[in-house]
């Protein structure tokens, strides 16, 4: 069945939402011509488009962008893959496919997504495809999910494969990949030798920016730290950290600076702990459930953040093409 295309007309002042400290009409011309600019440069999207290196081998690049998204049960994944296909499109209609694959469920509600899930942002053809890979949430931290985590890397999961329920602790329903404690990862879900059209390209780690802390715990912490070492030694060597539901930060807080304080400790302290560049985090609000107006400051920052997965994914790339053997370039 032919996917819905979703025309991307210019961003309009009218969408500004109205922050704390009102924008000049300077400002607010600037965010949206910056807006319909991040949307054309995605639109248009070509992976390595410079192709000079005559001993690479180019055929071996992937049609598409392949961005995973990892993160703990409730942080807003799925929240942001609906907000990058609404800000991308410049729509608040979401194709039937997005809606049923990216179901979006209240952070009481832990089990969050049971599938191993794939929604095309935009689909491949003059220009590149961009993908965003939905991954259930971590919520024990320990050897098992990790594990997993690097499964996922690998890109050996099958897009839609089913996330069986597994024990409950501490009223948490556990979902995991595998079934039972002897078949952790069961074949029929499992590719036997992905490609670079498989693996991820970019990483996403998502956290709730609106908690004490970020990440939650020092076992937490501790968890999301090994999987960025994994991460980095496979090649990944900047991943992206996003801290979603700034507008709970935003309750209560009358004065900018005070504000603008708050973020930068948040910020910081997630660099720290993480070990992370500063430039690598993103605070970013969402579009919520019945929430039908786009607004250009969630627009522009989830642009950006989308622009800068793309950067990314050419990065690792351009570190995973292997040189084409004597007889190729014969």
């Amino acid at each position: 069945m032919e996917q819905k295309r979703f025309p991307a007309p210019p961003a309009d002042r009218r969408q500004l939402k109205t922050p704390k400290k009102p924008l000049s009409n300077t400002m607010a011309d600037l965010m949206v011509r910056q807006v319909n600019q991040l949307r054309q440069s995605l639109n248009e999207f070509q992976i390595l488009p410079n192709r000079t290196n005559p001993r690479l081998n180019y055929q071996d690049l992937p049609s598409s962008s392949n961005i995973i998204v990892f993160g703990p049960s409730g942080s807003g994944k799925s929240s942001l893959i609906r907000t990058f296909f609404r800000a991308l499109h410049n729509t608040s209609e979401l194709p039937g496919e997005i809606r049923h694959k990216v179901v979006v469920k209240g952070t009481s509600r832990n089990e969050g997504t049971t599938l191993y899930t794939t929604v095309t942002l935009k689909e491949p053809g003059d220009s590149a495809g961009i993908k965003v890979h939905d991954t259930r949430g971590q919520i024990w931290m320990d050897s098992r999910e990790q594990a997993q985590a690097e499964l996922v890397l690998q890109g050996r999961v099958k897009d839609m494969s089913r996330v069986e329920q597994r024990t409950q602790r501490y009223a948490y329903l556990l979902w995991e990949f595998w079934k039972s404690q002897s078949q952790l990862f069961p074949t029929e879900i499992m590719k036997k030798t992905p490609t670079l059209e498989d693996k991820p390209h970019c990483l996403l780690f998502v956290f709730d920016g609106s908690l004490e802390e970020i990440p939650n715990g020092e076992e937490e912490t501790q968890f999301y730290k090994e999987i960025l070492q994994i991460a980095r030694s496979k090649g990944y060597f900047y991943p992206q950290v996003v801290l979603t539901r700034i507008d709970k930060v935003e309750k209560g807080i009358e004065a900018e600076e005070e504000l603008r304080e708050i973020l930068d400790m948040k910020i910081e302290s997630v660099v720290l702990k993480l070990g992370i560049p500063r430039s690598s985090v993103h605070f970013i609000e969402n579009y919520h459930e019945g929430k039908f107006e786009p607004e250009l400051n969630i627009d522009f920052h989830s642009l950006r953040l989308l622009h800068e997965s793309v950067q990314q994914t050419d990065a690792f790339l351009q570190s995973q093409l292997k040189e084409k053997t004597s007889c190729e370039i014969q």
